[in-house]
């Protein structure tokens, strides 16, 4: 796509051609910028030092030689040539970066997590540097064994309070990043309530510890600390250097965020129109989703602007000059979605020209504020999943022969029964199409589960239909049969028409190529003459042999490549398969029998 938008007036151009799930799998998710990335990753390594370390604090709770055992483990891992070192640059690059990012700001105006989590990170550093002072300092600088009786002693009971409120701070900053980093993960949206009360037992016991040790160790009056007066002023007058350094550089940033708000009256303005006839004017420099922001304009951003989603994207509508270029960040997300040329990210869009832009994402105020658009699958989760189809042979010929309410009731039973062995090896219905049930494997465990759980599904699926055959009545004289058409790869789940307050209820649904192929292997089963066609990647993934499957391929539309599927007229093959465990065949491509039908 083009990295630069021209002026332009009229409709949309046409629309790329739609990538396949497979091509999409390709791409990981966006994790934006350079920057952002660093930030992201150096956070997370200082994350990794927090939990270890307080983790040691809670041993306090056990007794202080519990802590000091602690923390000779915590030694091999964070004080040598690579953990050391490690530590020392993520602290550095996270609070450089985010000096970075405040500076870079155009207005003070954002969410409320995201002030939460500016305020608590600047608050870090003035507890944070006494306490890195007297714990790495004294033993790089003066060779002072700075073990956890020492660290007590100077701690207890003076600063107490400070040391608790630092623990607090740090953690409460780390679960907020932590947070709206993994919110669009569905793994995560399962797990948030053990993972609340983790968060909120882990801090708690940490403070538990490192309390109960330090009270322990008031108590021991035999214990003389090995560090001079010398040596203490020597940490006080380091804690005011870096002090001055750290809280310098960040009345830097915000007093050039107040420079930029001050001036920016002199400074030449651009317009921005909205759809409704709402026109704002603006200050170059800022992005679109600022400007919004700062206008009170509503305007989607789930992943906080850091070009990790795509909700923020606006249409083109007329730019008055060439607009700055995408940078790869940006690019990357909008290849990702096929977007055309005249689609922006409003996060990452500083426009320098007049435009108008008309947001792809509506939203009103109040959904804004709803819990419904926390929820990763309300915007949509890319997942490798099972999709299974099944529909019921001559069903027009059943509703012609018998009475309606016969047949409604009939239907209902095979629907109910068929979606209840569905359900008992883990599958998600996601929709019944008259006659026709579409199920979801995988939406809670990994693809070769899910892949498994699939296969395991359509012996039972057959168990059920022998049960509803036996009772069908004198009035269904033909045994009702199935067939089945099952395939794995990418798909995009979400909550399709989730509108409205009852969005959280919405279903779940899937699209993608993998839906319309194993739509497709459903209906070979009518050619093939069998029961269950089930695609080479699927008996791959679930570690599965079939030897005597009638195995063919078959040509999908806009493919270049076959796909290999394999076909069965009964369960019996693939029962004794699942209670065997038997891996799969890879010479399986040397039986191919040629098919006729092609797409």
């Amino acid at each position: 796509m083009a990295t630069g938008q021209q002026g332009r007036t009229g409709g949309e151009p046409p629309a790329k051609p739609a990538r396949n799930a497979k091509d999409t799998a390709q791409k990981s998710v966006s994790s934006g910028n350079w920057r952002q990335r660093l930030r992201l990753w150096s956070g997370l390594v200082l994350f990794a030092f927090c939990l270890t370390h307080f983790a040691n604090h809670a041993l306090g709770i056990i007794s202080l030689e519990a802590m000091e055992a602690g923390e000779d483990w915590l030694g091999g891992l964070w004080d040598n040539p690579v953990g050391g070192p490690l530590l020392l640059l993520a602290a550095l690059t996270h609070t450089l970066l985010a000096l970075w990012r405040t500076m870079r700001r155009r207005t003070l105006r954002m969410p409320t997590w995201e002030f939460v989590q500016l305020v608590l990170g600047l608050y870090i550093p003035w507890t944070l540097i006494p306490h890195v002072a007297a714990t790495m300092g004294l033993d790089n600088a003066h060779g002072v064994d700075v073990e956890y009786p020492l660290i007590l002693t100077l701690l207890w009971p003076q600063g107490a309070v400070m040391q608790s409120i630092l623990l607090l701070v740090v953690w409460v900053h780390s679960m907020v990043g932590l947070h709206f980093w993994l919110r669009l993960y569905p793994w995560y949206q399962r797990s948030l309530p053990f993972l609340s009360v983790a968060a909120i037992l882990f801090p708690l016991l940490a403070l538990w510890g490192w309390i109960e040790g330090a009270r322990r160790q008031a108590l021991n009056t035999a214990y003389v600390p090995d560090v001079t007066p010398a040596q203490i002023d020597w940490v006080y007058a380091q804690t005011d250097q870096f002090r001055a350094l750290i809280f310098g550089l960040i009345a830097i940033s915000l007093l050039v965020v107040i420079i930029r708000v001050s001036t920016r009256r002199f400074r030449q303005t651009v317009t921005v129109n909205y759809p409704g006839e709402v026109k704002v004017r603006a200050y170059p420099g800022a992005s679109l989703l600022e400007i919004s922001r700062m206008n009170g304009i509503p305007h989607t951003a789930v992943c906080g602007g850091r070009a990790r989603c795509s909700t923020c994207r606006v249409k083109i509508i007329e730019s008055a000059g060439e607009l700055p270029a995408a940078e790869t960040a940006e690019c990357e997300v909008l290849k990702r979605i096929n977007a055309d040329e005249s689609v922006r990210l409003a996060c990452q869009l500083r426009p320098n020209a007049d435009l108008t832009i008309r947001p792809l994402v509506p939203v009103q105020q109040a959904a804004v504020r709803s819990r419904q658009t926390a929820d990763a699958y309300y915007w949509g989760v890319e997942r490798k999943v099972a999709i299974m189809f099944i529909d019921l042979r001559n069903f027009t010929g059943l509703t012609e022969q018998n009475l309606s309410y016969d047949v409604v009731y009939m239907l209902n039973r095979y629907l109910d029964t068929v979606s209840s062995a569905i359900r008992q090896e883990g599958g998600h219905i996601d929709k019944f199409i008259g006659d026709g049930i579409m199920a979801i494997f995988g939406m809670n465990v990994s693809f070769e589960t899910a892949c498994q759980q699939a296969l395991a599904a359509c012996p039972r699926i057959e168990d059920a239909m022998v049960g509803l055959n036996k009772d069908r009545g004198p009035q269904f004289p033909d045994p009702l049969r199935i067939g089945i058409g099952l395939h794995g790869g990418s798909a995009i789940l979400g909550r399709i028409g989730s509108a409205g307050a009852e969005s959280a209820h919405a279903p779940i649904t899937a699209l993608g190529d993998v839906v319309n192929t194993a739509s497709r292997l459903e209906s070979e089963n009518k050619a093939l003459g069998s029961v269950l066609a089930v695609s080479s990647d699927v008996l791959k993934a679930a570690g599965i042999e079939l030897p005597d499957a009638a195995v063919s391929e078959i040509l999908l539309r806009g493919k270049t490549e076959p796909l290999q599927i394999h076909a069965l007229r009964d369960m019996d093959q693939l029962s004794l398969a699942l209670s065997s465990g038997t891996p799969l065949d890879r010479n399986a491509g040397d039986r191919l029998a040629p098919h006729p039908h092609h797409s």
